[in-house]
């Protein structure tokens, strides 16, 4: 969990927080163990989360006063690391979340052992990561009526947080809704010669297409709202709120850092990030009549620190995506 917790914290030394060098370890600069005498180090960390999903040729009706509900109140306050959080009120939907970390602490900045002056050879360091979502939603079928609802809230929840948290609500039917997040950081190396590669790839792939998908409602209220929430967060927040039918939203953020001490005598570094979504919405129907829909949010995000990215959709038959790549190569300075 420590290990987890700084590559979390990692994303902000990227963002330019404060949290770089706040690991308890002192300050930063590795394990703290016995120095051996190694003339070759080879690291190498993988991380790889994938989700797949369908949700094809499925039927929802509702009516008679049906109120369907998802409610987070007073949560994740002061939490600390990855949270992945789906809420759903809408028929025939799918969500889906995906993190990746990979992380390596080297040594400390030191290329001698005590003794004999001697530097290690060679010190290679891989760090990779990769988060997937792929999510289909095709030939789907919901009808509400008769004042009926369907909700998504989130009120005073996540404030103070920190790491890496995927918040996905949907009050519509027939929509996907995907976060992917993908880090890959590496800390100090140790060698005479060094050479690091740390790379991250985060990718949305879905649609709501095919066959079509069809949504009937009549006096039905749909609604999505962030209340008092992520106040003073830091981290990586990708978060979604929908309430239209036939929708798709995604969130993909990939971040990549290393940081060196510029002590070796040959010294590469190779960084790389990677966030893309792909989607499509397409051939879909959607009637309303005498309902609303809206989302909203009110004091939230503020004094949040790092990358957040947030969509809120009322509009049937719509696509909504968030796509950020952050590589970064930096000096430690103490």
């Amino acid at each position: 969990m420590k290990k987890l917790l700084l590559a979390s914290a990692g994303v902000v030394a990227i963002t330019g927080g404060a949290l770089a060098n706040g690991n308890g370890n002192g300050n930063g600069h590795g394990n703290g163990g016995p120095h051996h005498r190694q003339t070759v180090q080879d690291y190498y960390a993988a991380a790889l989360a994938v989700s797949i999903g369908e949700v094809n040729g499925n039927s929802s009706t509702t009516s008679g006063n049906q109120a369907n509900s998802a409610e987070l109140r007073g949560s994740f306050t002061g939490f600390r690391g990855v949270a992945n959080l789906n809420q759903n009120a809408g028929a025939n939907s799918a969500q889906q979340n995906a993190v990746a970390i990979s992380y390596i602490e080297g040594c400390d900045c030191e290329v001698t052992f005590p003794g004999n002056g001697r530097p290690s050879s060679t010190a290679e360091v891989n760090a990779n990561a990769v988060a997937v979502n792929l999510g289909q939603v095709v030939g789907n079928s919901s009808q509400n009526r008769n004042g009926t609802s369907a909700s998504a809230t989130m009120n005073g929840s996540f404030d103070g947080a920190q790491g890496i948290a995927q918040v996905n609500q949907n009050a519509g039917a027939n929509s996907l809704q995907q976060n992917s997040t993908a880090l890959a950081r590496v800390e100090n190396s140790r060698g005479k010669e060094q050479s690091r590669d740390a790379w991250a790839i985060s990718l949305n792939a879905g649609q709501v297409t095919g066959s079509g998908n069809q949504s009937s409602d009549h006096r039905h209220d749909a609604a999505a709202g962030i209340f008092g929430s992520f106040n003073t967060f830091t981290g990586v927040a990708n978060v979604n709120q929908n309430a239209g039918a036939n929708s798709l939203m995604q969130n993909s953020s990939a971040l990549s850092s290393i940081t060196y001490c510029n002590c070796a005598v040959e010294d590469l570094s190779t960084t790389i990030a990677a966030a893309g979504n792909l989607g499509s919405v397409t051939y879909n129907s959607a009637s309303a009549h005498g309902g609303t829909a809206g989302v909203s949010m009110a004091n939230s995000f503020n004094g949040a620190q790092g990358v957040a990215q947030v969509s809120q959709n009322a509009g049937a038959n719509s696509m909504m995506q968030n796509a950020v790549a952050i590589g970064a190569v930096y000096q430690r300075t103490n």
